[in-house]
């Protein structure tokens, strides 16, 4: 009776093992045939580009859309910092790559990229001696140009990533 169970069970155990390696193999689709469903022409791929297309002139509708967003709010914050000449008061790290917080006396933090590694520690070495103010916001294809300036008719110019909050 023992020996009975033994041997259902090691079948029962081999079925299962077996059972989807089965039905891998019988839903297999061969390279020279294809599967039941799938279009021969070129047409199923045209459309995939047409919709992959269309989607990505969706996000760059929204990207634009928002962009002009961010830079308006930038822009206020940007021209209460040149007129009242709020000086930068810390420059610290961000979550993001590349990016850096810069904050303003008055609470205001900008997160900023630079074009080169090691910009910002110019200006923080200024910041030890001087005054370092926002001179300028321009805008440009790349997007929304901070201009830095301080003693010594030193300028720094960096690319304005968003606004952050403070910590």
């Amino acid at each position: 009776m023992e020996a009975l169970l033994v041997v259902v069970a090691l079948a029962l155990a081999l079925g299962l093992g077996l059972a989807p390696i089965v039905r891998r193999r019988r839903h297999a689709v061969s390279p020279e045939r294809p599967g039941p469903g799938v279009r021969t022409d070129d047409s199923h791929t045209e459309a995939i580009d047409s919709q992959q297309a269309e989607i990505e002139e969706i996000f760059a509708r929204v990207d634009a859309e928002e962009s002009s967003g961010l830079e308006s709010m930038l822009r206020v914050r940007a021209n209460d910092l040149i007129a009242r000449r709020v000086p930068v008061r810390r420059i610290r790290e961000a979550p993001a790559p590349r990016v850096a917080r810069i904050a303003f006396s008055n609470g205001v933090i900008v997160l900023v990229a630079t074009s080169a590694p090691g910009d910002l520690v110019r200006m923080a070495r200024a910041m030890t001696v001087t005054s370092v103010v926002l001179e300028q916001m321009t805008s440009t294809p790349q997007g929304p140009v901070l201009r830095f300036v301080w003693r010594g008719n030193q300028r720094l110019e960096v690319y304005a990533v968003g606004l952050d909050q403070a910590d």
